[in-house]
């Protein structure tokens, strides 16, 4: 059984799993920058503020120790290390959250460290109750000595509150901006993308099934717009295309039943030239004249009538979808095909149903897609044979079969029979266009054909189409 393709079969699509691929892409690529950028604004707002605090502590700790230097500086010149540490302790009485004390020398107690600057020094300890607590190191220099430092320590607890409440914050402003935009661009991607695409893929996809002249699948002023009008354009001029090559496989099929259209016309051209010299005689009475007169018109209806069926075989008419019994398409099309059978020493059979079998569809390309058949099933018996064409009736389905006795296709060949320009004929007996062309029309009009054959044994073609309502 084959499995071929139309001329302008597309290939398929994986459909509705690969329509949002983009639309998440983009989706992810948004939600990545916003959290991102609100991720960097956090950062730098809670690093800022650290360098705020830090450099605020040190301040509020060089006002004060600026306030005490001048009784500093007198305990000093008075009564060294003790008299200075009374002198803080007296004047910061009042200041029950900011200890302060006396550091005499280089060394700093409270963390081992040298000063080893002028300028003010910062270090924050932990204890054992996860409590931290900064202490700030003022250096003084009194008559030009460096007399020591003042420490002042300062508790974190409402700082580490803060920072937490403030980190706590900012991340549910985060969570809150990232999910508030990934809503938005998800609703915006799916409806700005997402849909748009998946009606391009279904047209296209359409398209590729060989439903052409498709009208545009969206119609908004955007990019996506612009292709919906690219992809209709292309469509429409694919069925132009595709009618146009129709039309020469038909010229083609008018050429090969020509020789059977003259072997046809020359009985009736004998008779009537025969008949004309009897009355140009003059020998003939007026009821043999009458008589050869009427013989005359007789066989010019019956040239008439064959004349007629090839050109109105060959003419190329718009499509036109209407209910149409295929037993009459099958009849027209054997009467055509009568005179090149004939010809070729071919028997042609035709078994029809008892009752009309309609379909919807174009009764000019139902018949080409006959005589497509006939012809190939006549070319390949070149020594004579039997062409029977058989149309029944099986529930909802019209199936034709149109078998033959002749040499049979190959069994390598048979997957590509309904491929464009595949031929098994000598050069210039086919344009392989034929049976490629049969297998649009039929996926065109809803139906399917497949092949059976053996080697020289002869070929059959099953074609089902859906019966009209």
């Amino acid at each position: 059984m084959s499995t071929g393709r139309s001329i302008f079969s597309a290939a398929a699509h994986d459909g509705e799993p690969t329509k949002m691929k983009l639309a998440a892409k983009l989706i992810l690529i948004f939600m990545l920058g916003v959290l991102a950028i609100v991720s960097l604004f956090t950062w730098q707002t809670i690093r800022s503020q650290r360098v705020w605090e830090h450099q605020s502590r040190e301040a509020h700790a060089d006002d004060l120790v600026t306030a005490l230097k001048p009784a500093i500086e007198t305990a000093y010149r008075d009564g060294g290390t003790v008299t200075i540490q009374k002198a803080i302790e007296y004047s910061t009485r009042n200041l029950d959250r900011t200890p302060m004390r006396w550091v005499d020398g280089r060394e700093v107690p409270s963390t081992g460290t040298q000063l080893t600057s002028r300028e003010i020094s910062s270090v924050s300890i932990t204890d054992q109750n996860g409590t931290r607590t900064a202490y700030s190191y003022v250096p003084l220099k009194i008559d030009g000595d460096d007399a020591g430092a003042v420490e002042v320590a300062q508790t974190m607890i409402d700082h580490d509150a803060h920072a937490r409440d403030s980190l706590l914050a900012s991340i549910v402003s985060l969570l809150g901006v990232t999910l508030f935009s990934a809503g938005v661009i998800y609703a915006g991607g799916v409806q700005m993308v997402a849909k748009p695409l998946g009606k391009l893929i279904d047209q296209v996809n359409t398209i590729g099934e060989g439903k052409l002249a498709q009208p545009p699948a969206i119609s908004t002023n955007d990019e996506l717009g612009r292709l919906a009008v690219a992809i209709s354009q292309m469509s429409h001029r694919l069925s132009e295309q595709q009618n146009a090559i129709r039309h020469t496989d038909r010229l083609g099929t008018v050429g090969t039943l020509a020789a059977g259209m003259a072997h046809e016309l020359g009985t009736p051209l004998n008779v009537v030239s025969g008949r004309a010299g009897l009355i140009a005689s003059g020998r003939l009475s007026p009821d043999e004249i009458e008589s050869s007169a009427q013989v005359i018109k007789k066989e010019a209806d019956r040239m008439t009538a064959i004349i007629r069926q090839l050109l109105d075989f060959a003419r190329q008419a718009p499509s036109a979808r209407t209910s149409v019994d295929l037993n009459e398409v099958a009849i027209l099309t054997c009467e055509l095909m009568k005179p090149l059978a004939q010809k070729s020493a071919v028997e042609l059979q035709l078994n029809l149903d008892d009752e009309p079998i309609h379909v919807i569809g174009d009764p000019a390309q139902l018949q080409q897609v006959i005589s497509n058949l006939i012809v190939n099933a006549i070319q390949a018996m070149p020594e004579g044979g039997t062409v029977n064409v058989a149309l029944d009736r099986d529930g909802e389905l019209a199936k034709l079969t149109v078998a033959d006795t002749g040499t049979g296709i190959e069994h390598e060949n048979i997957g590509h029979v309904f491929e464009p320009f595949f031929t098994t004929k000598d050069v210039g007996q086919g344009t392989g266009l034929g049976l490629s062309i049969a297998y649009g029309i039929v996926r065109d009009h809803g139906g399917e054909i497949n092949v059976d054959s053996n080697e020289g044994c002869g070929t059959t073609f099953r074609l089902t189409f859906p019966t009209a309502s």
